[in-house]
């Protein structure tokens, strides 16, 4: 799945589906328009699940402005990675058991200890001459 490409609408139902992962605290994005309420049209849109022209009303901008700033909180979210696509169950299943194939067969190396001809001796004590 990719989550750039989704509707607003699709994301939520993803989110809310357990598909795509969502930050417990929404962060703000200090750099993009209206940081102050972009965050609390996110979590009111994508878990409290309200509409656009419900947040557009409560923050006093229009539908489509509070539809640009999920928007815009999106595509920054997914770039700096707060979303991201949860794999299946059937995807996660396949994976594992070429891994273990693999790692049954390949030997583990041997690590042997160095042996140290001459006895260690503490920096400082070396540099004050004892």
């Amino acid at each position: 799945m990719n989550i750039a490409q989704i509707s607003l609408r699709r994301l939520r139902a993803a989110i809310q589906s357990h598909e795509v992962s969502f930050p417990a605290q929404v962060p703000i994005f200090e750099c993009q328009s209206r940081p102050d309420i972009q965050w609390r049209l996110v979590e009111l849109y994508f878990v409290r699940n309200w509409s656009c022209p419900e947040l557009g009303e409560r923050y006093g901008v229009t539908m489509e402005r509070a539809r640009q700033l999920i928007s815009q909180w999106v595509q920054r979210a997914i770039v700096l990675g707060y979303l991201q696509a949860i794999p299946t169950a059937a995807s996660l299943s396949e994976a594992p058991a070429a891994v273990d194939q693999v790692s049954l067969e390949t030997p583990l190396p041997v690590l042997t200890a160095a042996i140290l001809s001459e006895p260690l001796v503490h920096a400082a004590a070396a540099s004050n001459g004892r």
